[in-house]
């Protein structure tokens, strides 16, 4: 058994490697026909130190989805303090999920599978409540732009629009590598869906 006590980055690196390697492979090929054993070859450890962070795979789901989230989560509410304007907070919270998919496309590979093709076996995880947890922080933004008169419809309608765009953008870069995941695309969403079909477009 590992000992995180004794040399910290070690463990640390290890932890994080079990993280990694399930996250690909539960991506790749789902909960059920992934093993642990697979799990393992691919983070370059043996099982005991697998089962010394996560007793099990569904443990391993379960922490690898939950904390993932959170840290998404943390994530797009800093996202949502930065800027004044309503406007451009909604751009900044935009530019964070698509970061984040660039950069973390795994893990929304791993999300992708189970509300589209959920396994029977797999964890139950309610995908669709953290889904409405963006969709309210990008309408209490909006609420704020409605009341400073900067935009106008109801913030509920539009909160759920721009994560709608967002995620066929995302599901798009993931399966073909466009549309490019950048602020100026999060900028163009968010001035359509609070400015309307009129406004000039740069992003082509």
């Amino acid at each position: 058994m590992p000992n995180p006590g004794r040399s910290p980055a070690r463990a640390g690196s290890a932890k994080e490697a079990i993280r990694d390697a399930a996250a690909a492979l539960f991506a790749e090929k789902g909960f059920a026909a992934t093993s642990t054993r697979e799990i393992c070859q691919r983070a370059g450890i043996t099982k005991p130190v697998l089962y010394y962070y996560f007793g099990n795979k569904e443990q391993l789901y379960e922490e690898l989805v939950l904390d993932t989230y959170s840290e998404y989560q943390k994530e797009l509410r800093r996202a949502a303090r930065r800027g004044r304007a309503p406007t451009e907070r909604l751009v900044n919270v935009l530019s964070a999920m698509f970061s984040y998919a660039r950069h973390r496309h795994n893990y929304w590979r791993v999300a992708f599978r189970m509300i589209l093709a959920p396994e029977k076996e797999s964890p139950a995880i309610n995908y669709v409540e953290m889904s409405d947890a963006q969709e309210r922080l990008l309408a209490e933004i909006i609420r704020a732009g409605v009341r400073q008169r900067e935009m106008r419809g109801r913030p509920e309608f539009i909160a759920g629009a721009i994560v709608g765009m967002a995620i066929s953008s995302i599901l798009g870069y993931l399966l073909t590598g466009q549309p490019p995941l950048d602020r100026a695309l999060a900028k163009n969403i968010i001035a359509l869906l609070t400015q309307g079909c009129g406004v000039d477009s740069t992003h082509r």
